[in-house]
């Protein structure tokens, strides 16, 4: 009778051993790698990389040896072997409850109130679990409790409540997630992966609209495909400002470097791009995102007086996609325009989209079918 009570024992202990172990590697490899990349690049100043597998398999080797030791540390109390998982889920929660900040100093992330409440509930719950031993609650439990499947079962259902637990505290924001794997794929040069990500995205953001314009720029697809994302913030946010928006695993210097050059002074985007071109060290990169930053902010004008310096705009050159709607868009609005620009087909479209705009009375429907019919467009974004 002892053997099978001991076999049974085993069984529980091996199946919650392995549920919160397989729980907690898939989701630190899966879920928080991102999270966990950030974190140890901010607390070691950029010092260290956080390899996904490795962090994932270290730390829960971690929470495991936590686990033992509870049971060490109880052995000589009765408590259910799912509650000796408590510390290590306690842990497991609090190190991932990282949430985005507005502060560069600290790369845009910092931990939330899990630092400061769960060590507290780490003290209870030691407390409780000596209280329960010592006024004979546990000894009721165990008696309550006799048939192994039944105990099976409910140490499970404790696994179980302690892995949502752990979801539910740790970070879940899709928008800090998403920008956090966006810069881990541009560090590891898969811009198709990163574009992706981005497309998935229904909401601007300032930080992704940056990561949008510097995947695309890199792709070579800037200026034809920009208003295809979502966008907020106009050009400001086209480049890290040290407030709101800024890089929390690629380093500023590595942008402005990609851009032609880095300065040791903060400079908004238009100063920057405008330093560039008095000193003559504008590139390909920097003329397209010169004239984007004037498109984001709907400087018809500006744009129609500076694309000239830098493309040729005649009927026999393609530009590229958004310049052709921005030079439709200025010619159609302007009564005297420095630059006629025409274009069969999207003259043809431009009427149409002006003719659909009109047809449609109610201002909620009038944006949903124009969002569904010319939401990639440059007209779109200008207009709406």
């Amino acid at each position: 009778m002892n053997r099978v009570k001991y076999s049974q024992d085993t069984l529980t202990h091996v199946l919650c051993t392995f549920v919160f172990a397989l729980f907690s590697f898939f989701y630190l490899y899966y879920y928080q790698a991102d999270l966990m990349t950030i974190m140890q690049h901010v607390l070691s100043e950029g010092q260290t990389h956080y390899n996904h597998f490795v962090g994932a398999v270290l730390i829960t080797i971690v929470l495991l040896l936590i686990q033992v030791g509870v049971v060490r540390l109880f052995q000589r109390m009765r408590l259910s072997w799912a509650f000796t998982f408590v510390p290590s889920a306690l842990l497991l929660a609090m190190i991932t409850d990282v949430r985005q900040s507005d502060s560069a100093a600290n790369g845009f992330i910092e931990f939330g109130w899990g630092g400061y409440v769960l060590p507290l509930c780490l003290i209870m719950f030691f407390v409780v679990v000596w209280g329960f031993n010592t006024s004979g609650i546990t000894e009721k439990y165990n008696l309550d409790f006799k048939n192994p499947t039944h105990k099976l079962w409910v140490n499970l259902t404790v696994i179980l409540l302690l892995m949502l637990f752990v979801c539910g505290w740790g970070n879940s924001d899709r928008v800090l997630h998403d920008r956090l794997h966006v810069e881990q794929c541009l560090a590891d040069n898969d811009v198709d992966e990163a574009l992706r990500t981005l497309q998935l995205h229904s909401d601007a953001d300032e930080n992704l609209t940056m990561l949008t314009a510097y995947a695309l720029s890199r792709k070579g697809q800037l200026p034809e495909r920009l208003f295809e994302f979502p966008l907020k913030g106009g050009s400001a946010s086209l480049m890290p400002n040290g407030k709101n928006v800024g890089f929390g695993l690629i380093a500023d210097t590595t942008f402005y470097a990609y851009l032609g050059n880095a300065y040791l002074q903060r400079m908004s985007t238009m100063h920057y791009l405008d330093y560039q071109r008095r000193h003559m060290r504008l590139n390909r990169r920097t003329v397209d995102y010169q004239l984007c930053a004037y498109l984001m902010d709907k400087k018809l004008d500006a744009f129609a007086r500076n694309i000239t310096k830098y493309y040729e705009v005649n009927d026999s050159v393609q530009l590229p996609k958004h310049y052709n709607e921005a030079l439709i868009l200025y010619t159609h609005s302007h009564s005297n325009p420095c630059i006629v620009y025409h274009d069969n087909v999207l003259d043809a479209d431009f009427e149409d989209m002006q003719k659909l705009e009109k047809s449609i009375a109610d201002a909620r429907e009038r944006q949903t079918a124009l969002r569904d019919t010319y939401g990639n467009t440059y007209w779109y974004y200008y207009m709406y």
